[in-house]
């Protein structure tokens, strides 16, 4: 699987408007600092067309692999996101746990700035879309009962879930605003937009 950040950057340089997203970056095993200036450098580059879909990661083995703690994924994420905002927003100051800067330059600023949307079906990671992104964006493994369930819970919580192409007319019966959707080649894309119901 290529690295997701570089390849957008390569599909930025032949396209003009389609959106540019991951789904998903493990925020965890990033450095935030870096991660925040490859976020807002395809933003400008592109455009403004570009979403960050996060995720905290499930498999220790990925962690053990890059050298970095499994425990306490989530607060890093956690602090980790509200990092990444405060550079886009040019703040100089930042004091956090695992994390600080005073008196720091960070450029470019975004405009407008990159939406993350927050991956995850745990209850952790509906409060962490709630308190820290711009929309929830469960895994494949969420079915539409359980975006019905959260949606009904928080109808302000924007729900944007992975989901296969059988499955996306249930997500938006729902209650999901969108969904994000794996084909196995072009030809199957092609016929699913062929065949989507007006106003879809």
């Amino acid at each position: 699987m290529y690295d997701p950040l570089v390849t957008l950057g390569w599909i930025a340089g032949w396209t003009e408007r389609i959106g540019l997203g991951t789904s998903i970056v493990l925020v965890p095993l990033h450095n935030p600092m870096h991660l925040a200036k490859q976020v807002a450098t395809l933003q400008e580059l592109s455009g403004g067309r570009v979403t960050l879909g996060v995720g905290m990661g499930w498999h220790k083995d990925e962690f053990d692999f890059m050298g970095v703690e499994f425990e306490g994924r989530g607060r890093r994420a956690d602090e980790a996101i509200r990092l990444m905002r405060a550079l886009w927003n040019g703040e100089k100051d930042f004091d956090g746990q695992f994390w600080s800067f005073h008196d720091a330059t960070s450029e470019p600023h975004p405009s407008p700035l990159p939406e993350i949307w927050v991956g995850g079906s745990s209850d952790r990671a509906v409060r962490r879309a709630r308190e820290l992104g711009d929309a929830w964006h469960p895994s494949r493994g969420s079915d539409a009962d359980h975006v019905r369930r959260i949606k009904e819970q928080h109808p302000d919580l924007r729900a944007i879930p992975r989901t296969s192409p059988e499955k996306v007319e249930a997500m938006l019966d729902a209650g999901a605003e969108g969904a994000v959707i794996q084909f196995p080649d072009e030809a199957a894309m092609r016929d699913f937009a062929r065949n989507l119901p007006p106003g879809r």
